[in-house]
């Protein structure tokens, strides 16, 4: 049987990973693999953790060992392989600022050939729409974290 995977947490990686687990601004998978290495700290096995998580006891030692040799580097995603983004966020603000300066409407065609026009950037009028939906959505996500009510007392 291997031996046990214990990570021991100082005060401030407690604080830092507690932060990390419920900060929605950050992805998914990190808020995960930081809620399973507080799991771990606080004294849940692998099995619990992956039975807790969902996830399968490799997913959850691999990520408890990604913590040990990496510390919070280890959270992150590793670059996956793929085509680069041909965008940069600047080129979506660009668009935002042009929508929003204007009192015209623009559809998504429209601001195909505004990037390629003015920004040199080559991007469908379905890529964007998806782009720009996926940016409301975490907009509103904002939105609403803020609007939380607040305890009474």
């Amino acid at each position: 049987m291997p031996a046990r995977l214990k990570i021991r947490l100082t005060e401030p990686e407690e604080e830092e990973l507690s932060k990390l687990t419920y900060n929605l601004n950050i992805p998914e998978r990190t808020r995960k693999r930081a809620e399973v290495i507080r799991l771990n700290a606080l004294g849940w096995s692998v099995n619990q953790i992956a039975s807790w998580m969902n996830w399968a006891p490799n997913t959850v030692r691999r990520t408890i060992q990604r913590w040990i040799l990496q510390g919070y580097e280890g959270l992150e995603d590793i670059r996956r392989s793929g085509r680069k983004r041909t965008w940069k966020q600047e080129d979506i603000e660009y668009l935002e600022d042009c929508c929003d300066s204007q009192p015209r409407t623009y559809n998504s065609k429209q601001l195909s050939v505004i990037l390629k026009n003015e920004r040199q950037v080559e991007l469908s009028p379905e890529r964007i729409r998806k782009i720009l939906k996926k940016g409301q959505k975490m907009e509103t996500n904002k939105s609403q974290s803020k609007t939380s009510p607040e305890p009474q007392a």
